[in-house]
């Protein structure tokens, strides 16, 4: 084979049913992150996997949020006002606590609202435990869809979350009681949540997660080298040379957040396994065009 097409090979892509268009936070540019309400409209557009992040409750319930504090551009507290930063912690507040609050629209005015105009606001939406996602898409009938679940945990912060053995074998046991541990993953950029996974239960998949590059480290052989087969990069730092490198280490490419058409195009014509995005019907727009295959969406009755 010549030098030319042992390169081409690299990147031809693996869309032969194998694309993993995942849905950011259920679809964070038309609805509600990380709600059933958001989950319902990227099921309803179609989407191969639903990508959310969870925290664990004071009383150790899984529930679906971003950040490991109550986020004031997007909850309401109990009176109907805005919460003011600092929110409160996750781990602080009991479930029943916890879903006293209002997630179901953007603070107006805010800089976070501002990167999601076309976001539509459901009032009254709460904060779901994983099971209360895995009852949904169950009672829609998608025996399909898969589930990425970021593990909210930082070395930087570790008075604000679990540690990350009981974190990760909290979310191990939510995925095993719902019996969807084949249609599961597990991603973090906190990767001793990762490596726990791998060591109780290595029926489901982890994905690792890396940000901003610092230095001239290479994140993929970072990933290969603590034993990871999915790397899912900041699609800023992701280039065709790192994808090389990634695809000579046998690792899948996730790249995330990808929202802009452009970007959509360069990633499909570079033959990246997924994308995360917060819009499915931009990434499924771009795969009709190619006339590659799409996810049938599923209509959900909630």
């Amino acid at each position: 084979m010549s030098r030319w097409w042992a390169i081409a090979a690299l990147f031809i892509p693996v869309f032969a049913g194998a694309f993993d268009l995942q849905g950011h936070r259920g679809a964070r540019g038309v609805a509600p992150e990380n709600t059933l309400q958001g989950f319902a409209a990227a099921l309803a557009a179609g989407v191969d996997t639903l990508e959310l992040d969870v925290g664990v409750t004071r009383d150790g319930v899984v529930v679906i949020h971003h950040d490991r504090r109550l986020n004031p551009d997007i909850a309401r507290g109990p009176d109907g006002r805005w919460i003011e930063a600092p929110g409160p912690l996750l781990r602080s507040l009991t479930y029943d606590e916890l879903r006293r609050y209002d997630v179901g629209r953007l603070r107006p005015g805010s800089t976070y609202a501002a990167l999601y105009p076309e976001q539509k606001p459901a009032d009254g939406a709460r904060i779901p435990r994983l099971a209360e996602l895995f009852a949904l898409v169950r009672k829609a009938g998608n025996a399909q869809v898969r589930f990425n679940i970021e593990t909210k945990i930082s070395p930087a912060a570790p008075e604000e979350t679990l540690a990350p053995v009981p974190f990760a074998r909290a979310v191990v046991k939510g995925i095993r009681a719902a019996s969807v541990a084949a249609r599961a993953s597990i991603q973090s950029f906190d990767w001793r949540t990762l490596q726990e996974v791998e060591r109780i239960a290595p029926e489901i998949a982890t994905v690792y997660l890396t940000g901003r590059r610092r230095g001239k480290a290479s994140q993929p052989a970072a990933v290969h080298a603590a034993g990871g087969k999915t790397w899912s990069p900041n699609f800023e730092e992701l280039d065709s040379a790192a994808l090389i490198e990634a695809r000579k280490l046998e690792l899948k490419v996730v790249p995330w957040t990808v929202n802009e058409p452009g970007y959509i195009e360069r990633f499909l014509d570079l033959g990246v396994d997924g994308l995360i995005t917060d819009y499915p019907e931009r990434v499924r727009a771009e795969l009709a065009r190619r006339g590659l295959p799409l996810p049938a969406p599923t209509p959900v009755e909630r």
